[in-house]
């Protein structure tokens, strides 16, 4: 197995599922949310057919950062023993949003396996600036839209939509590097067979055009994502194929928030 594939592990996961969506024209109030604290999903990760590690994201309890509540979103990755002789993951990410839920405050990322990073991105909405930081080395504030959501918190905003066959659809993002509006496409709904059973879902293709690493590589790289066609919006599946093959998250378990 090529390494390089394993160091996207993560990277696939926050910034393919929750980086596509737009953040006008929704169908609902965006409080009325799909999901609340205590919510947990959990992935298994699959390269071809070898199993690689798994995936949790959860909604863990409101907070706040100083003296501003937020809700706060966690993803985990970890890579199982056969993927840490090549290259060990261990990542955890945390996304920070205002309680209105009108976009992203603070964003860090930690890796404890084989590439070591302590990211804190700081969102300043009133200024529409972003500022990254690794390991206290802060990098000059990049501009972002007003409505700009970290890469973990943006797998939750886009929860909030109304999907609709057909829809082309867009939505700002930044990991305090950059900033842009990611693409992606209502394909149909479709029905698929999961380890949890067989689901209804809206299949989401994704442009690959701005994303970097392996993708920049593969000459067609290609995203496909299966939402569930009901009110909880859950991805059920994610498949990206690039120039070494084929990358599967499946849901492996459900638990509901209180």
């Amino acid at each position: 197995m090529d390494s390089p594939i394993l160091k996207q592990f993560s990277f696939f996961f926050f910034s393919v599922a929750g980086m596509l969506f737009p953040f006008t024209g929704l169908g609902a109030d965006p409080l009325d949310l799909p999901f609340s604290p205590g919510e947990e999903l959990s992935y298994n990760i699959r390269w071809q057919r070898i199993k690689a590690g798994t995936c949790s994201i959860k909604v863990l309890s409101t907070t706040h950062v100083g003296t501003v509540p937020v809700f706060c979103f966690q993803l985990t990755v970890k890579s199982n023993s056969l993927v840490d002789k090549l290259h060990k993951i261990r990542d955890v990410l945390e996304g920070f949003v205002f309680k209105d839920f009108s976009g992203s405050l603070l964003y860090k990322h930690t890796a404890t396996g084989k590439e070591k990073k302590e990211i804190r991105v700081e969102f300043f909405r009133d200024k529409k600036e972003a500022v990254y930081s690794n390991f206290g080395d802060r990098r000059d504030p990049i501009e972002i839209f007003e409505n700009t959501f970290d890469p973990v918190s943006s797998f939750f905003r886009m929860r909030t939509l109304d999907f609709d066959a057909g829809n082309s659809l867009t939505f700002p993002v930044s990991d305090g590097k950059k900033t842009f509006l990611q693409r992606g496409e209502v394909v149909k709904k479709e029905e698929i067979s999961t380890p949890l059973g067989t689901f209804d879902t809206f299949l989401i293709v994704p442009s690959a055009a701005n994303l970097s690493g392996v993708f920049e590589k593969s000459k067609n790289p290609r995203i496909r994502i299966w939402i569930s066609a009901d009110e909880r919006r859950i991805p059920l599946r994610i498949q990206v194929k690039v120039v070494v093959g084929s990358i599967i998250f499946d849901l492996a378990s459900f638990k509901p928030g209180a």
